[in-house]
């Protein structure tokens, strides 16, 4: 490998060994010539670092002398070495306050966790005022800060202090969870605070939906300012795709919701005349678990004319809402069912009062007498049953008992009343 080596060598200098002269002497010379030049040409820059140096000497020559110029000369060379070492470690001591600063963030996150909102209110303020320190594990610190910020004050009720924090949120280049937290907060902070326009407001979070469709929580905003301009179907198309996108522990309040919001459209079509929109929001309720459904379609059937199906309806339910609609229904159309057909499609101990008022509206008095006492002893003294039985009584003849019962009655709902309200 030596000789490979040499020879090579000797082929790449072969032209430089041509080109200079055989005398030893004068090759010297030629290369010694080059080098002359150079240190010509740097000649008075060395000059003048030598006068430099000089001119340093005798500038410090008299400080060394004094105390006080020895003291000031050793502070100004601890100032300028502070300053060559912070430059050097510049990139050291952000990264060192941006993890400072996230450490920070972490313990108000801590101090949230265990419900001190004063301690983590105070930490995140001073973690949204580090705005140079940004720690490169997670660049969008403060502007996480700053919305945390904003939904403490929203949780508080300051809908204004909210909206101040989400303004200072730098919106180019956040990240999308944080992006998504910062549209849930501006939306839900301009609906209470009820100053945007109400078309702007349902614009913007229309927009928000369709950029974050799976989100559940704007489509629950959508829902509240949908609602508040009384679009009953379009609430419950909303609120639909809501209880699509609930968790797990709010799917039984969201599709309670569900239920109220397509038996209230389908009543607004029903009082609106129009049988079809009526129909399939009947249609979808019938899915849905609760007596809504069978509500609708007595409410459907009644307006078509069909009361004894609309009774049956309102039977099927086994509900207190449907044996209401039937006291309702039997109050207005007397005599339309009979009472065995009654019993039969309403199978509860309530609707013994109901066959009571028809066999008295009949002429049927001891049968109306022994349901009466019947449903009187099952049900109980509730307010509801005095005054049906008080009507009763009155078909029967015995208006005395009837007004006690129905004087029973007025003190029992006063006391109620006054329960609930202390309640």
């Amino acid at each position: 490998m030596g000789r490979w080596g040499d020879g090579v060598r000797r082929v790449l200098t072969a032209p430089v060994r041509a080109l200079l002269p055989r005398n030893p002497v004068w090759r010297w010379l030629l290369i010694l010539l080059p080098i002359l030049l150079l240190l010509a040409f740097l000649a008075p820059v060395g000059d003048l670092l030598l006068k430099l140096l000089d001119f340093g000497l005798r500038v410090l020559e008299p400080l060394l002398q004094t105390t006080v110029g020895r003291i000031g000369l050793l502070l100004f060379v601890f100032l300028l070495g502070g300053i060559v070492t912070a430059t050097l470690l510049r990139t050291r001591i952000r990264t060192f306050r941006g993890r400072v600063a996230l450490g920070r963030h972490l313990q108000a996150i801590a101090a949230l966790l265990q419900d001190d909102r004063r301690r983590s209110r105070e930490l995140f303020t001073q973690v949204s005022r580090r705005k140079r320190a940004q720690p490169a594990e997670y660049p969008a610190l403060v502007q996480d800060a700053n919305l945390k910020l904003a939904r403490l004050c929203l949780e508080s009720g300051d809908v204004d202090g909210a909206l101040g924090w989400v303004a200072r949120v730098v919106e180019p280049g956040l990240p999308t969870e944080l992006k998504r937290s910062l549209v849930q907060l501006r939306i839900q902070a301009l609906r209470r605070q009820s100053a945007a326009l109400p078309e702007t407001l349902e614009e913007e979070a229309r927009a928000a939906v369709a950029e974050f469709g799976d989100d559940y929580a704007l489509h629950r905003e959508l829902r509240a300012i949908v609602a508040a301009r009384g679009d009953l179907r379009a609430v419950a198309e909303l609120q639909a795709k809501v209880h699509q996108l609930a968790p797990p522990a709010a799917q039984a309040h969201e599709q309670a919701v569900l239920a109220d919001d397509l038996a209230a459209a389908g009543r607004a079509a029903l009082d609106a005349g129009d049988l079809e929109v009526c129909k399939k929001m009947h249609k979808r309720l019938a899915k849905l678990p609760g007596p809504a459904a069978g509500l609708l379609q007595g409410d459907l059937l009644q307006r078509s004319g069909d009361l004894r199906g609309a009774v049956r309806a309102y039977g099927q339910t086994r509900s207190p809402e449907g044996l209401d609609r039937i006291a309702e229904l039997l109050g207005e159309h007397p005599g339309v069912i009979e009472v065995r057909e009654l019993l039969e499609c309403c199978p509860l101990q309530g609707t013994l009062l109901l066959a009571a008022r028809e066999l008295a509206r009949q002429g049927q008095l001891d049968a109306a007498r022994r349901a009466a006492q019947q449903a009187a002893e099952k049900l109980g003294p509730t307010p509801t049953v005095c005054a049906v039985l008080a009507e009763v009584l009155r078909l029967l003849g015995k208006e005395q008992e009837a007004r006690l019962l129905g004087e029973q009655a007025v003190q029992r709902l006063l006391t109620y009343g006054q329960g609930a309200t202390g309640s």
